[in-house]
């Protein structure tokens, strides 16, 4: 909590806090075009605790703490299902020292909550299948489970498809299976329901998916991001998933000439990363095998929160190892080694679903390591897999051992080399900088944003960091030319033309002062920057 990253939010939790904070006033805001960009569920999880007490991140972060308990006990439950109550414990002791469990328990990201349902989703799938006697509400409550979670996540989806195939473990007879299958369907659509709703009255689409698939999938499938990385277009001002939203309608509307509604927006941008994947289909499937590969890399891929970062400022976290190679090497050779064990019943792929849906995400979309953190609980319970059945097989099936040590090996030594191809996450020292403005500590923000600005004049959000805390101190012809380099670097800031303008304004230059907030107004009508902009003009 004394951290200047925990008080300087990223985009996504930006978004998420205001839209908590919306569904907590009654604001119709929250089923405007903004809020229906993203996941639903964990705005409105934020909304709840908000109404009850207040934005008080510090009670989301202790519930969430007692969620991520909540998944360490489930891969407890998951090795009793198993029959290896000893792999179980020793997981959830290894999970409980994965840094990233420890880092997003204290973010505003739904991260935690995504791997709690996945772990909780893989405890219900092995209790159903191996009930000798089940009942059938189980089925349907199982599929309602399955199907509120896409709005938590929309790659859940997949989640879905795999529950419905649940009842083949079970028989292999249609009449046996196909009625609970229905029922699993059933329970699917009750699931969905809330979420569809949802969509048809925000945009006129009963889809259970947010109208976002379209502007996810051309932000990494276009001419312009060769890589299939992370690329935000020249029409977007910030990495924030509101000026993302907006660039994309904006763009789009202006292309076709006349508005279009959300659901409009995300179908043009669709079409356009189509045209593209069918354009280049050998390009494409090089990028999902590169991505593919870079899940298993060593290096952090950050977006949001960068464990790099926090180590900075946790004393927790700085002694804790980072857990892709650790948790890669033991957990992938201990799925082998469950799968060898557990061939009659494949109970492994249920264990595998996890672990798959986190690959395919980060090889299909983004490379970040907040989705190859979906997949740690199941990893650390494979990992518990492998050290138990080292331990206990250190005097028989040596061989055995033997192959699946030379695996996590390997599995270790692919990560390390992976890595070392991979460059190093760049600290975001303006993020650290407006978190020590946040905190009240302007001086250690200006020393730290100076120090900076002299090592990467090419850092245009430093010199914004830079600029304000000049302004705030009453440097204002500093903070002045700091904002000019900043637009210089990035003309698209709204944010720095806003602030040059107040800036003019204390120099007492209203001519420019009046230029720089109508730029502001027109990059981005906030009601703040036209308030700006009335004062100006009316020699307020």
């Amino acid at each position: 909590m004394s951290s200047p990253l925990t008080y300087q939010p990223g985009p996504d939790e930006d978004y998420y806090r205001r839209f908590g904070e919306a569904v907590a006033a009654g604001q119709g805001a929250q089923n405007g075009p903004e809020f229906t960009f993203m996941d639903p569920t964990y705005g409105y999880i934020l909304g709840a605790i908000f109404k009850v007490v207040g934005p008080n991140l510090f009670v989301v972060y202790l519930l969430q703490v007692l969620l991520d308990t909540a998944t360490a006990y489930g891969i407890v439950t998951v090795g009793r299902l198993l029959g290896r109550p000893r792999a179980g414990l020793v997981g959830a002791v290894l999970y409980g020292l994965t840094a990233t469990a420890v880092m997003f328990c204290t973010t505003l990201l739904k991260e935690v909550w995504v791997t709690a349902f996945l772990t909780w989703w893989v405890v219900a799938a092995l209790t159903l299948v191996g009930a000798e006697r089940d009942r059938k509400w189980h089925w349907v409550l199982l599929g309602v489970y399955a199907g509120l979670g896409v709005g938590l996540r929309s790659t859940l989806l997949l989640v879905c498809g795999f529950t419905l195939l649940l009842p083949l473990w079970q028989s292999r007879k249609a009449t046996a299976w196909a009625p609970k299958v229905a029922l699993v369907a059933c329970g699917l659509l009750v699931g969905w329901l809330p979420w569809s709703v949802r969509n048809d009255q925000a945009y006129g689409s009963l889809a259970p998916v947010p109208h976002n698939g379209g502007i996810i999938l051309h932000q990494v499938y276009n001419e312009q991001n060769p890589n299939a990385e992370m690329w935000i277009p020249p029409f977007v001002s910030y990495l924030h998933p509101s000026e993302i939203w907006q660039g994309y309608a904006a763009e789009a509307s202006r292309r076709a000439g006349h508005p279009l509604g959300p659901a409009e927006v995300d179908r043009y941008w669709h079409d356009q990363a189509w045209s593209f994947i069918e354009q280049h289909p050998g390009a494409v499937a090089s990028d999902i095998a590169h991505k593919g590969f870079g899940w298993l890399s060593s290096n952090e891929l950050a977006n949001n929160r960068s464990d790099t970062e926090e180590r900075m400022f946790s004393s927790i976290l700085a002694v804790l190892p980072p857990p892709a190679v650790w948790l890669l090497g033991m957990g992938l050779a201990g799925l082998a080694w469950l799968a060898l064990q557990d061939k009659g019943r494949s109970r492994w792929l249920i264990v595998a679903v996890p672990i798959g849906l986190a690959w395919l995400t980060m090889a299909v979309f983004f490379a970040e390591s907040r989705f190859r953190f979906h997949a740690a609980s199941m990893l650390a319970l494979c990992s518990g897999v492998f050290i138990d059945q080292f331990l206990a097989g250190l005097h028989d099936r040596r061989r055995q051992l033997v192959a699946c040590g030379a695996l996590a090996a390997a599995i270790v030594a692919t990560s390390f080399v992976l890595g070392s191809r991979t460059p190093p996450v760049p600290v975001k020292w303006d993020r650290i900088a407006w978190g020590y403005i946040n905190m009240g500590k302007v001086h250690e923000a200006q020393s730290l944003a100076a120090r900076i600005s002299q090592d990467q004049p090419d850092n245009a959000a430093i010199f914004e960091a830079l600029g304000y805390t000049d302004a705030v101190t009453q440097q204002y012809e500093q903070a002045a030319q700091a904002f000019q380099h900043a637009i210089a670097l990035r003309p698209g800031s709204h944010v720095a033309h806003f602030n040059l303008a107040r800036v003019y304004l204390k120099l007492g230059d209203r001519q420019r002062a009046a230029a720089e907030a109508g730029i502001a107004v027109k990059l981005h009508p906030s009601p703040d920057y036209e308030s700006l902009l009335s004062r100006i003009e009316s020699g307020s």
